[in-house]
């Protein structure tokens, strides 16, 4: 019994037609819509002298995954580094 009120009361506060919906800048994403592109996805190891930045992204036309190393010097700034290779990435995709 209080399985059905419980149901009763989701389905009054949040009508079946009005399913929730993300928001993606000025559009509007349903919650089981996909993103059209791929991501760029990172992995950040330590090494001897700095750190290494590994790039991975998916080319769905080729069929192919691409990656990249980058390597940070223990002397820069890893924040700064990361938005250059960020950059990079996206200029080159």
């Amino acid at each position: 019994m209080k399985n059905w009120f419980r149901k009763k009361m989701h389905n009054f506060i949040f009508p079946p037609d009005e399913a929730p919906k993300l928001s993606r800048g000025n559009d509007v994403v349903s919650p089981g819509e996909t993103l059209s592109t791929e991501p760029i996805r990172l992995s950040i190891y330590r090494a001897n002298g700095g750190m290494i930045v590994e790039t991975r992204t998916y080319d769905r036309q080729k069929d192919r995954s691409q990656n990249q190393l980058h390597i940070v010097g223990h002397d820069e700034d890893l924040g700064h580094s990361i938005a250059k290779i960020i950059t990079m990435e996206s200029l080159r995709g």
